[in-house]
């Protein structure tokens, strides 16, 4: 069976703007949202209203990765920069995870093997990413 790399990239990257959507309106909207993602990434955070306050320009920022991934999504072959921008953001996001260790582990309580399980997703999904992109792009040139 021949995978389709156009298909499966179109796949994760609806899948990486629905997340960002939803984290960025979360952190917007909603008081208990950071609550949650805190847990699900395992940390524990002292929620005071600064922090609260904080979280919202990163809900911005994450509101506008999102709609730009959604015009990536459309058309990634087309858009091949945003691919790659999510690609070094994937990978950046990777690389902080061990880089900021010790703060990640001692401020924030996250278990170390966790976190450097989280390091290690982020950097394959830019390495999904960018394999899905050369394939399909590949894939494009042959039908040419």
């Amino acid at each position: 069976m021949k995978v389709n790399a156009l298909a499966l990239l179109r796949f994760f990257l609806w899948f990486s703007c629905a997340f960002h959507l939803i984290v960025g309106i979360g952190l917007n909207l909603s008081p208990a949202f950071p609550q949650l993602m805190a847990g699900y990434y395992g940390a524990a955070v002292d929620f005071t209203p600064q922090f609260l306050y904080i979280l919202k320009p990163l809900g911005a920022f994450m509101i506008m990765v999102g709609r730009v991934v959604m015009a990536a999504a459309r058309d990634p072959l087309n858009n091949a920069a945003i691919v790659y921008g999510l690609v070094a953001l994937l990978a950046i996001r990777g690389l902080q995870r061990f880089i900021f260790q010790d703060a990640i582990v001692g401020d924030l309580a996250i278990e170390s093997s966790r976190n450097v399980v989280n390091g290690i997703v982020f950097l394959l999904l830019a390495v999904v990413f960018a394999v899905l992109f050369k394939l399909a792009s590949n894939e494009r040139a042959a039908k040419v």
